[in-house]
């Protein structure tokens, strides 16, 4: 039988497998985020009838003669080339403007953590009936997001009559605080005393106590389910109190936290190194403390309250949103995720892609750093394929399917040949 017969053969499987591939493309001219794929093609194997020989005195070399057998599919490449951006002012459309990738995926009981983590590029995303962003197909986008852990009833002994002058309306000038006192009793310095406030004590290490009953002043914070117990410490060289828990120390900013007279609550104001942030934090009169939070980033879903006015998204990833109340609030931030081999990322369908061994691991970050690129709010990749390339390439797999097939019709006629010489 003709070899030609089965090298046309190959031809035809191969051409078919590029006019798949072209096929595909084209089906996915308007898919957000689809990149486009490409085969290659190199040669079979070759059949050797007489090998190569060295050059002598007498007589030069002589070159090998081969007969090639055929084609087969080198690679077919996904070309991770960057599609243009659509604009459609819609604020969760999301584009990469570089190479990263999004992250979607499962989130495990309890909305901490994920699995089943996958990588898109295209980044149309929704919000849930509960304020989740997620995808078309309802897996979440993964992200650093803000938890508010609160500790419910907690409450702070006075035993002694508060201010008699409203804490927001003090004289301009300013007051230092010092332990020149006999007593233990916290005293003022300045041009006028200032109103002593709760009668507040402290020892020769500095520990603070309630001035009548000469109990410890502490607080007790709790972080991922661990509970820690800090005394209220007063510095006397730079008159400020702290947190302490003889291994750790924090500073509060404890001039912005107080008791008006009338019982009127004042809000607590966000100090540089405060661990008490400035969300509606307030005390009233019984020593209750009516919002008392930490604020922790951490890998989970992000969610918008429902009840949000207005939300808007970085350049880095950022989440913000206007609350009910026009606040604005952060609801987390996006990490994004880029591969040492884009090349070796595996399709897994619905413009999903997964990691192989041959991808190597994921380099995880936020946007604009990294090289991960910049987060585009408003925008959405498209496909980055371009149908006069599909064409031309149609055209040519066309016209190789047609030459292969005519090797195989022209190797028939030539056995019909051999079959006629019988006559």
């Amino acid at each position: 039988m003709l070899r030609s017969m089965y090298s046309g053969i190959s031809g035809l499987k191969n051409f078919q497998t590029k006019l798949d591939v072209i096929g595909n493309n084209i089906s996915n001219v308007n898919t957000y985020g689809f990149k486009k794929g490409r085969v290659v093609f190199k040669d079979l194997i070759s059949q050797t009838t007489a090998g190569a020989s060295a050059p002598t005195e007498t007589r030069g070399g002589v070159n090998p003669k081969q007969v090639g057998l055929g084609s087969q599919i080198a690679a077919i490449d996904t070309i991770h080339g960057t599609g243009s951006l659509q604009t459609t002012s819609r604020t969760l459309d999301l584009a990469i403007s570089g190479d990263g990738f999004f992250q979607v995926a499962d989130s495990v009981a309890g909305n901490f953590g994920f699995n089943n983590i996958q990588y898109t590029r295209a980044g149309n995303f929704y919000m849930d009936r509960d304020g989740y962003v997620v995808n078309s197909d309802g897996k979440f986008l993964v992200g650093n997001a803000a938890s508010v852990t609160s500790v419910p009833n907690m409450v702070v002994q006075i035993t002694e009559p508060v201010a008699t002058q409203d804490a927001n309306n003090f004289p301009g000038y300013s007051y230092f605080v010092s332990n020149t006192g006999t007593n233990g009793r916290l005293t003022a310095t300045g041009a006028n005393e200032a109103t002593r406030i709760n009668g507040l004590r402290f020892d020769g290490t500095g520990k603070l106590y309630a001035g009548a009953t000469n109990t410890p002043l502490n607080a007790t914070i709790i972080s991922g389910g661990v509970s820690s117990t800090y005394d209220y410490v007063f510095n006397a060289t730079d008159g400020k109190i702290y947190l302490d828990n003889g291994t750790s120390q924090f500073e509060v900013i404890s001039n912005n936290q107080y008791l008006d007279a009338n019982g009127t609550t004042q809000t607590f104001v966000n100090g540089v190194n405060s661990i008490f942030t400035a969300i509606n934090n307030s005390m009233i009169q019984d020593g209750t403390i009516d919002t008392f939070s930490d604020t922790n980033a951490q890998l989970r879903p992000i969610r918008i309250p429902t009840t949000a006015q207005s939300m808007s998204v970085g350049q880095d990833g950022t989440i913000n949103f206007v609350d009910a109340n026009g606040i604005l609030q952060w609801a987390g931030q996006l990490q994004l995720a880029k591969f040492p081999n884009t090349s070796g990322l595996e399709k897994a369908g619905s413009n999903y892609y997964q990691q192989t061994p041959n991808s190597g691991l994921p380099v995880l970050g936020t946007a604009t750093e990294e090289g991960l690129g910049s987060i585009q709010s408003g925008f959405l990749e498209m496909s980055n394929v371009d149908l006069s390339e599909e064409f031309t390439e149609m055209i040519v797999t066309q016209r190789g399917f047609q030459a292969n097939s005519r090797i195989i019709t022209t190797s028939d006629e030539i056995l019909q040949e051999l079959v006629n010489l019988k006559r």
